[in-house]
């Protein structure tokens, strides 16, 4: 298994607004290796959420080349984008996306129905995924019981127990307050450690410092990586 997970080679997507051509993603080169922490930052409207859509394989790039584990997308079929979405990569979003008539543990089993996980082992991967996250013992509540940064760490559970290669958040932290926030990075950090990709995209400059490189986008254009 090689180290690049991620590799994006001129990668463009174009809209079409009337008759006008809308550029919003222009030329992305970006690799991302297995193992490796990377935040995404820039202004509302820089492209971030379409090149967000197109590496989680929501959206299909007009130009250039993506390879996602050495296999080159752009002629899949969306049965086989679908599966591959559902089977190696975990999403986090802003807002938490929990069913509120499920307990936590459904919640996170729920995940698992599609991605050919056998039904006799989902409860204990969403268990072993709560008891990750530090929940476990939240496991019988319903989401409204539970404060915000709890419910996101529900919603972290969720996606890391399909086991996905890499785990793409978006604006994770934007519903939080400042404890809920470091709680949440302290636990990216630890996945971090335990070999997990991460990919943040964030608009907070302190939850981007977490991460060991940032790249920038502004009008539609990725910057080289910046160390941090």
């Amino acid at each position: 298994m090689t180290a690049e997970l991620i590799r994006l080679v001129r990668v463009g997507r174009t809209f079409r607004s009337g008759d006008i051509e809308v550029r919003a993603l222009r030329d992305a080169d970006l690799e991302v290796t297995r193992g490796e922490y990377l935040s995404i930052v820039g202004p509302s409207g820089s492209g971030k959420s379409t090149l967000l859509n197109i590496i989680a394989l929501l959206d299909r790039h007009t130009s250039g080349t993506y390879r996602f584990e050495g296999t080159d997308v752009t002629e899949l079929s969306e049965g086989a984008r679908t599966g591959l979405r559902a089977h190696r990569i975990g999403f986090v979003f802003q807002s938490f996306h929990l069913l509120a008539h499920r307990t936590v543990t459904e919640n996170v089993v729920m995940s698992m129905l599609y991605n050919s996980v056998p039904p006799r082992e989902r409860r204990t991967r969403a268990r072993a995924a709560l008891d990750r996250v530090g929940l476990d013992h939240r496991a019988g509540f319903r989401p409204g019981r539970l404060s915000g940064g709890e419910r996101q760490r529900v919603a972290i559970a969720r996606a890391i127990a399909t086991r996905p290669a890499i785990l793409i958040c978006d604006e994770p932290t934007g519903n939080l307050d400042s404890a809920s926030t470091e709680s949440v990075l302290e636990l990216f950090d630890d996945l971090r450690s335990d070999g997990l990709t991460l990919l943040v995209v964030t608009h907070d400059n302190a939850v981007s410092a977490r991460a060991e490189r940032i790249v920038r986008m502004h009008d539609g254009r990725l910057s080289e990586p910046i160390a941090v």
